[in-house]
């Protein structure tokens, strides 16, 4: 074989690995530390951009919390990376208010519970029977 040759082939193994195999080695490493420096409690943002607080950690999934009271659960891998204290726009109250004060006890009691249907008569006036189409021999354009 020509030396020449032979020179071309680690020049393109060296570089391929400079290139390719080094620069993948270092994503993954740097993906084992995130996943080592993750827990409970840390604000993170997930693959699809969603941002949440760790809630619960396991080997392979975590429950992350997006808004108070709605828990989603990913694969540890969709964490992108952990946000820092200036990242998050919106803060989220740890206590729900209600949303409405107006209405009095007396007033909630009268609302329907799951166990009542809602029922009423208006329904009956906008369902109408169909109208019924007689078939002919003519085309449909021309009725």
């Amino acid at each position: 074989m020509d030396p020449l040759t032979l020179a071309m082939i680690v020049v393109l193994i060296v570089v391929g690995y400079f290139l390719i195999i080094r620069p993948q080695q270092k994503r993954a490493k740097e993906a084992k530390e995130l996943q080592a420096s993750l827990q409970e409690g840390s604000r993170v943002m997930m693959s699809g951009g969603i941002f949440g607080t760790i809630r619960h950690m396991g080997d392979k999934q975590v429950v992350v919390e997006v808004s108070p009271g709605v828990e989603l659960t990913f694969v540890r891998q969709a964490i992108i990376r952990p946000l820092k204290e200036d990242e998050d726009e919106f803060e989220y109250a740890d206590v729900t208010e209600p949303a409405d004060e107006a209405f009095s006890a007396d007033e909630t009691s009268a609302l329907p519970t799951a166990a009542e249907p809602i029922v009423s008569d208006d329904l009956a006036a906008v369902v109408t029977e169909p109208e019924t189409v007689e078939p002919t021999d003519e085309p449909a354009d021309k009725r």
